[in-house]
């Protein structure tokens, strides 16, 4: 090392390595508090911004009531960009939550009369990017009927983001002139966004008059036509009238199926006999849809059907055939007429569905009341072989029911006892309530 530090040119390397490491760390310092400086002027400058925001929110929701009837005139406030976008934000709000027409009405002419309106309308013009997205979207929850025009012409943007706003901003709107415009750019092809978005708006702008889906459903082709066969399907009313009777023949599986749907949703006089076909149906999702509008429904005529239903081919359609023969009154009955079919899997389908509603125990208590030797032994031969079949059938479902096997009772008829009391035997008002809720009658010689 002695011999090292002798040697010019290692002395001046070291010297200049020195001054390299020294500056490199100044370097490195300087920047360091330059960025917690940063971060702190910038945490500075937004808890100010946010305070501003706080302080002109909470001045306009003090002063709501004046600033709405114009005690406190526009001019006031209109040049203070933060109460401006306090009151506008507080009015959209309010417009969002009211349910009442009239107030609705006084809100738009406030935003009218006080030119937040053309503000908003001027913004969604103006901006660009996200920005404009979101001016777009505030600009529909005015249900202004001047902001159509601007929100339509946002639909020609060649981004699907500002496409997407549009169409959440018609929404909001809820006017059958933004359902027509939306309409005529779906049939055409204009407008390619995701379905979901398309769904929900359609069904917001036409759901106080479903028919302005008719002339397009006809004309529309592929994909469209079934999109807008569910928006149908949602908003279907009494108006649809005789041409839901007519889809019910359409050549789309899709368009039926929705039919199917919407028949449930009004009071048709044609809805049964129309269900009843398309519970036929060659494809499985639209007996599924029949199905499931029969059962909520709840004709009595619908039992036959149901039952056609409870022992069809899809597992999804004796699932929600099972649900709605669940629901229906008369149970004891009802588990008579699935065991007519012979079908093993409709029995468990139904048994399972017994047991979601809560109704399988109530059955069976019903079933072992009506058993009892004091009852007509007809009805009650009848009753023992009703109770075999339930538990044989809860029996091969294994886990999703399962009897205690001190609570089965046996199929063979039981001999009364001699010694035994009336004050034995189930009270008289309870045997009878139970067998009115199932309504077993005796089964014909």
């Amino acid at each position: 090392m002695a011999y090292a530090s002798n040697i010019p040119l290692l002395q001046a390397v070291g010297v200049e390595a020195a001054r390299f490491v020294v500056r490199a760390i100044i370097f490195s310092l300087a920047g360091i508090f330059a960025l917690i400086g940063f971060i702190l002027a910038r945490r500075k400058l937004r808890r100010r911004y946010f305070d501003r925001l706080a302080a002109a929110e909470f001045y306009v929701r003090q002063n709501w009531e004046r600033i709405l009837s114009g005690a406190i005139p526009a001019d006031d406030w209109r040049t203070a960009h933060d109460d401006a976008e306090a009151i506008t934000s507080l009015t959209l709000d309010r417009l969002d939550a009211s349910k009442s027409a009239t107030e609705c009405a006084k809100l738009l002419v406030f935003l009218r009369g006080s030119g937040l309106l053309d503000r908003i309308m001027l913004d969604a013009r103006r901006l660009r990017g996200w920005r404009r997205e979101v001016a777009l979207v505030r600009l529909g929850r005015t249900r202004a009927p001047e902001a159509v025009p601007i929100l339509v012409s946002a639909l020609d943007d060649p981004r699907a983001a500002t496409q997407l706003a549009a169409v959440r901003g018609l929404a909001r709107t809820g006017l059958a002139t933004a359902a027509e415009a939306m309409l005529e750019r779906i049939v055409t092809g204009e407008l390619a966004i995701e379905a979901t978005s398309l769904l929900n708006a359609l069904m917001i702008c036409t759901r106080d008059n479903p028919r302005l889906l008719l002339p397009y459903l006809y004309v529309a082709k592929g994909s469209v036509r079934e999109v807008l066969a569910r928006v149908m399907a949602e908003t279907a009313s009494i108006a649809l009238g005789d041409d839901l009777l007519l889809l019910t023949h359409d050549p789309s599986s899709e368009v039926r199926a929705s039919v199917a749907r919407a028949l449930a949703h009004a009071d048709f006089g044609f809805a049964f006999a129309a269900l009843d076909r398309l519970a036929s149906d060659p494809e499985w999702f639209v007996r599924l849809r029949a199905v499931t509008s029969l059962g909520q429904l709840r004709e009595p005529r619908a039992l036959l059907v149901l039952l056609r239903g409870i022992c069809d081919k899809s597992r999804h359609v004796r699932q929600r055939a099972a649900e709605a023969l669940a629901r229906m009154p008369h149970s004891g009955e009802v588990l008579r007429e699935v065991l007519g079919t012979g079908d093993s899997y409709a029995l468990q389908a139904f048994i399972a569905e017994l047991d979601r509603v809560g109704e399988f125990y109530n059955l069976v208590a019903a079933l072992r009341l009506c058993a009892e030797p004091s009852v007509d032994a007809r009805a009650g031969g009848e009753s023992r072989r009703l109770l075999a079949a339930l538990e044989a059938g809860a029996e091969k479902l294994g886990a999703m029911i399962r009897i205690p096997a001190l609570q089965k009772t046996s199929a063979q008829p039981t001999q009364p006892s001699r010694d035994k009391s009336p004050q034995q035997s189930a009270p008289a008002r309870e045997r009878e309530t139970l067998q009115k809720a199932a309504h077993i009658p005796a089964r014909s010689a």
